[in-house]
């Protein structure tokens, strides 16, 4: 039986659960609500689907009143030649079910039955916070491909979809400033209605989407289409057409720019019930605020000590805002220079040591570095790799990678660190197809480490399942090259 998907406690006992036809779920003292009845059905339909047309001598038992499971996340599974045994709370129960079918063989037995392994698994996750990011900002995606990429989350237990909406290439179409999205270079805009259904469709996945709203930096499409939001206004500022970190950043010495930021968030906090916006705040240049009479009376109005503390202000306005709305922020770790928000959360991705650094101060902290998990870096080297950025992140680095520095931090400062998050941003990503390719089989590994607690992962037993996993996706027409790269890796 495949092993891609290491629980925190699992035992194979000596037998196994044959099923020969169709299976009914019921429920301990018939108790359930509408969402867990959902999620039964996703597994009885499933498993159906796989198995004669006749009835099963099966006993398949949920039991969503045990109190005693360590949190909601949590589960029990016990497979016996009896029966299915099942124990969790609302998302407890929906992970659960994505276990069993990750122990569903690909194929029936001589038989024609359906021979499931017996185990018992109790199981919960390491991390809270278990977060893919997309920038749909340098290409764009459909609502089509995001569901599709949320659905995938959820099979393998990741909870957050950070979504990277702009940036300095484009800006999503807001009703208040339709001039923020023009169409170029690439196209292609949420509506309000698409954004409620991407939403809806992530909570029936017990996935949170986190909107990503870039500021100070990365401006350069939102004072392209309003030039007064610069420091120096000119009609000649176009949308960027290509790759880097440009000048030409919002003013944080005019009120209008904090206005008309406000009034972004306006329209999107409505849209996404997430406690965390993301608010960027990384690789701002500072060149333009040294020029500007705006920005350098501001410093010295407030009596700040440079440009860095001037970022400082403007990141903690605008988290001010946003907790009287009753919302969080996140930041990238440059939040840190100039003096930390209050009450932000930290993404650390130049290293750890920003993440260090926050957890030193008693912030939440989501680990992200790019050495380890940015997903737009090479797989392996080879002639057959795709254009990318160019860096190589091995699924070997991924898995290997511990997002708690136990060395730097004392354990109360560790229960700072919340989670961890890969990055996939969009520069190279022209298709569905290359995103799904920069995915696999890194996602594996992400979903593993964000789980699973270090202690119980082995590298060699994680990568005996794969063959279970290409031959799944391979039918499912995803991912078509990934398990020659894995080869490239480990069996040559």
């Amino acid at each position: 039986f495949p092993n891609q998907n290491q629980r925190n406690h699992l035992q194979y006992l000596m037998h196994c659960l044959t099923v020969k036809g169709q299976i009914r779920i019921k429920f301990e003292k018939q108790k359930w609500t509408a969402k867990e009845l959902k999620t039964a059905q996703i597994f009885e339909n499933i498993l159906n689907s796989k198995v004669p047309n006749k009835g099963a001598d099966v006993k398949i038992l949920f039991n969503t009143t045990d109190n005693t499971l360590a949190n909601k996340e949590s589960y029990k599974i016990s497979i016996t030649s009896k029966g299915i045994f099942v124990t969790g709370q609302e998302e407890g129960l929906f992970y659960a079910v994505q276990s069993l079918l990750q122990l569903l063989p690909n194929h029936l037995s001589g038989n024609n039955e359906l021979k499931l392994p017996c185990v018992e698994i109790e199981d919960q996750p390491r991390y809270s916070y278990r977060g893919l990011q997309l920038d749909v900002s340098r290409h764009f995606f459909s609502t089509a491909v995001i569901k599709d990429l949320i659905s995938q989350m959820s099979y393998y237990k990741l909870n957050n979809f950070h979504w990277h909406l702009t940036d300095d290439q484009v800006g999503n179409k807001f009703e208040r400033f339709p001039r923020f999205f023009d169409g170029n270079p690439y196209g292609g805009f949420y509506t309000q209605e698409e954004i409620k259904d991407i939403v809806q469709y992530a909570q029936e996945h017990y996935v949170n989407i986190i909107p990503e709203i870039e500021m100070p930096g990365h401006a350069s499409a939102a004072v392209a289409a309003y030039p007064n939001l610069a420091c120096f206004p000119s009609p000649d500022f176009k949308v960027i057409e290509s790759w880097g970190v440009f000048e030409d950043v919002f003013c944080a010495g005019k009120e209008e720019t904090f206005v008309f930021l406000q009034d972004v968030l306006d329209e999107i906090l409505p849209l996404f019930p997430s406690t965390y916006i993301h608010i960027g705040g990384d690789e701002c240049p500072k060149t333009k605020w040294k020029q500007c009479p705006n920005c350098q009376k501001r410093i010295k109005e407030l009596g700040l000590k440079d440009e860095h503390e001037l970022q400082s202000y403007f990141v903690k306005r605008m988290e001010k805002y946003l907790n009287a709305n009753g919302r969080q922020i996140f930041g990238w770790d440059e939040i840190l220079e100039g003096g930390l928000a209050p009450n932000a959360a930290v993404m650390s991705w130049r290293g750890e040591s920003g993440g260090i650094s926050a957890a030193k101060q008693k912030h939440p902290v989501i680990m992200t570095p790019e050495d380890y998990v940015y997903f737009d870096h090479n797989q392996g080297y080879s002639l057959q790799e795709p254009l990318s950025v160019g860096r190589l992140t091995t699924l070997e680095e991924v898995y290997q990678y511990n997002p708690t520095p136990s060395h730097d931090l004392t354990p109360e400062e560790q229960l700072y660190i919340k989670g961890v998050q890969a990055n996939l941003w969009s520069e190279y990503l022209t298709s569905p197809a290359k995103l799904n390719y920069m995915l696999y089989p890194r996602l594996f590994a992400l979903a593993e480490i964000a789980w699973t607690k270090t202690e119980n992962k082995n590298y060699n037993n994680f990568i005996s399942g794969f063959p279970f996993l290409y031959f799944y996706y391979g039918r499912s027409r995803f991912v078509c090259n990934a398990y020659q790269v894995l080869r490239q890796y480990h069996f040559q």
